[in-house]
């Protein structure tokens, strides 16, 4: 391409697109490069046309046409530009549809659907005519999956634990020969099927088929090598001699390179902090589901949309070890009265620690106490994340923190924020510190505060032997801090758990291998294999709920997957930034819950959808344009959203249907709940009964 096509600007690009259509990419991107597209997105259209909850959003390829799904049973295409219908099918579903597809080069011709009512259907599209159908599954058909390049096939994750691989070129007997088309059941901890939520393959790698269930672990899949599991058993080492926990047994003679192609075959991710490790006693039992996963565009990332917790970002590429496997390497030094052994740092090579931030850090500093000089005129010299954290506006301070590491990488602004998160408490944030304080380490060794302030996250989150071990560490390297209140409270705090600790050890276990089917401790074991590898997340984004369904999603957006968007129980959807984790913007997409997010393929265009009848689209506005659907105040929004997501949801939604109740509206949960249980939602009966 010359240097002439590559100067065009945005203006010959809109009038050459015109004339070349693969210019339109080409302009999408280049018009998509400003975050003030963020701050300026607002309701386009609404598309009005189904009678039921809209369950599901699909693009095409190229985005000129999307599909959407709803509790009416009715697939509906439109055209998002000129924002009309273009045709409906009538499915010939019972069940709500809770997922949607177009048949890859089928010329958009054949959609894909999956419902409640157990079976998958394809459609003609121009006609409306059932193509084929599979009642295989013994479970609501929660989600579909395509790959661009595999024709004619379609892949569904049911709630009977099932994934399962349907070719319309094939024959199929239902569901006599449904082995025929399961390419693998989900297992849980205990042993047992667990529910299947939702899957994706990866355009790029399109052998890796990433699946989420009823549980808090990510599966990824080669399938190329799934059938080679099976050949495969993991057994207890009862060596002593052994490096391993697990001894591997291969029942197929002809298998080479077991351990690696074992291996290889299905990874795991899960966030740290709700990793069941068997050392830990957690203080709660909480129960997990993932709701949305999906690639990124360019296959090296996993974005995985947590019921009851938040939306996590993985790496693929660069995996990211769990944080208590990565706090800082050891070694043996002696104790004060030369008995025994403790354990130090080691002085393994480390980058050079900065003594000043550079510019671009001190000019971000600058320019935020500017914008708050007129406000507060004690601020002088200090950054303002710590005055922010001073007043106890720790969420403020978070936000200024990532900003300023996502210029310059440093030990101090890495355990500043690690404080920060310690003192908000919210959930997973005692986990994401102790991740601050491992980096902070590494950064700079003998960085004192990020060295405390790890041993009370590891204090917090049940690693009390080893938050004992790096506080004896911290009195021989810092033996003067001994007489401040934070280590003596960090001391006190370690005795309680310990005192708590050993009265939860006290009640007996029950041996699990006495009492189970010998095939269902086989699957315990392997579980606790893939899940003793599970790899951590990279990113995390907050401020939304998710506990009410189960198909909330949340997708990439923008020319280089910049933002990550989700909905929310409250009706809103969430914008963040991908790279710092802050939130950038919030809109109100829905009177209930907002569970659909789709970004279109190439335009700065937004498809949204929930409880209402609607398909909202969104799309950048101009400025003299009042944007009404902008929520301004996040920190409250989160810190409200945090509360609901730590509450218990039966909770959230009597209180719901009460209130409605109060105000004169009998609300659909109210009414659904009464029919389903035959009580009064609002009857001492009924709260008996839910307990």
């Amino acid at each position: 391409m010359s240097s002439v096509t590559n100067r065009r600007n945005i203006l010959q690009l809109i009038r050459d697109r015109e004339l070349n259509d693969h210019i339109r990419t080409k302009y999408a991107l280049k018009s998509n490069l400003y975050y003030k597209c963020i701050s300026k997105l607002g309701l386009l259209a609404q598309l009005e046309g189904h009678q039921g909850c809209v369950n599901c959003l699909q693009w095409n390829l190229n985005g000129s046409t999307l599909a959407s799904a709803s509790d009416d049973y009715q697939v509906i295409l439109w055209d998002p530009f000129l924002q009309k219908v273009k045709t409906t099918i009538k499915t010939l579903h019972r069940g709500n549809i809770f997922s949607v597809k177009f048949i890859p080069s089928c010329n958009d011709d054949i959609v894909a659907t999956g419902a409640g009512d157990w079976s998958s259907h394809t459609y003609n599209v121009t006609t409306g005519h059932k193509l084929s159908s599979c009642n295989c599954s013994h479970g609501r058909v929660k989600r579909l999956a395509i790959a661009n390049d595999t024709p004619s096939v379609y892949w569904s994750a049911s709630e009977d634990g099932c994934i399962s691989q349907h070719d319309m070129r094939m024959s199929h007997e239902c569901p006599t020969e449904k082995s025929k088309i399961t390419l693998v059941t989900i297992y849980g901890q205990s042993g047992k099927k667990i529910e299947a939520k939702c899957l994706d393959i990866n355009q790029l790698k399109t052998e890796q088929l990433a699946v989420g269930a009823n549980d808090q672990y990510v599966r990824l899949y080669d399938r190329r090598m799934i059938r080679s599991l099976s050949s495969f058993t993991v057994k207890h080492s009862n060596s002593k001699n052994s490096s391993s926990e697990f001894d591997f047994v291969c029942t197929d003679n002809s298998a080479t390179e077991t351990l690696n192609q074992f291996q290889s075959a299905l990874q795991y991710y899960v966030p740290g902090h709700i990793h069941p490790y068997a050392e830990i006693l957690p203080k709660k039992q909480r129960s997990y589901v993932i709701t949305y996963l999906t690639f990124s565009p360019d296959g090296q990332e996993l974005l995985v949309n947590y019921g009851g917790d938040y939306v996590y970002l993985y790496n693929l590429m660069d995996q990211a070890d769990n944080a208590f496997f990565n706090v800082p390497k050891v070694m043996k030094v002696p104790r004060e009265h030369g008995e025994g052994s403790s354990l130090d740092i080691t002085d393994d090579p480390v980058p050079v620690p900065h003594s000043t931030l550079p510019d671009k850090v001190e000019k971000l500093k600058l320019k935020i106490i500017n914008c708050l000089m007129s406000i507060c005129h004690i601020l002088k010299h200090d950054i303002i994340a710590n005055y922010l954290f001073e007043k106890e506006e720790y969420t403020a301070a978070i936000y200024i923190y990532n900003e300023a590491i996502d210029i310059y990488k440093c030990s101090v602004l890495f355990s500043n924020r690690a404080a920060a998160y310690i003192k908000r408490k919210w959930e997973g944030d005692y986990y994401a510190a102790l991740k601050d304080c491992v980096t902070a380490l590494k950064l700079e060794p003998n960085h004192m505060k990020a060295h405390f302030r790890l041993a009370v996250c590891l204090c917090e989150l049940g690693m009390l032997k080893d938050s004992k071990m790096y506080l004896d560490q911290f009195t021989l390297k810092y033996p003067l801090y001994k007489n401040s209140a934070a280590y003596k409270g960090l001391q006190n705090d370690l005795k309680n758990e310990e005192a708590r600790s050993r009265e939860r050890r006290a009640y007996p276990t029950p041996n699990y291998h006495e009492v189970l089917h010998i095939e269902q401790v086989e699957k315990i074991t392997s579980e606790k294999y893939f899940s003793s590898r599970s790899k951590d997340y990279l990113h995390r984004y907050y401020g939304h709920c998710n506990t009410s369904t189960d198909i909330k999603e949340a997708n990439f957006f923008g020319n280089k997957n910049q933002f990550i968007v989700a909905g929310s129980d409250d009706g809103l959807f969430f914008v963040w930034d991908k790279h710092t984790e802050n939130n950038l913007l919030l809109l109100k997409g829905d009177s209930s819950i907002v569970n659909c997010v789709q970004p279109h393929p190439s335009e700065f265009m937004l498809a949204t959808s929930g409880i209402d009848n609607e398909v909202k689209l969104w799309s950048p506005l101009s400025d003299d344009v009042d944007n009404a659907f902008k929520v301004e105040n996040y920190k409250r929004t989160a810190r409200i959203n945090q509360s609901r997501m730590m509450a218990d949801p039966f909770d959230i939604i009597m209180n719901n249907m009460r209130r409605d109740i109060l105000e004169g509206n009998e609300s659909h949960e109210f009414h659904t709940v009464r029919e389903q249980y035959g009580v009064d939602p609002l009857s001492d009966d009924f709260d008996c009964l839910m307990s």
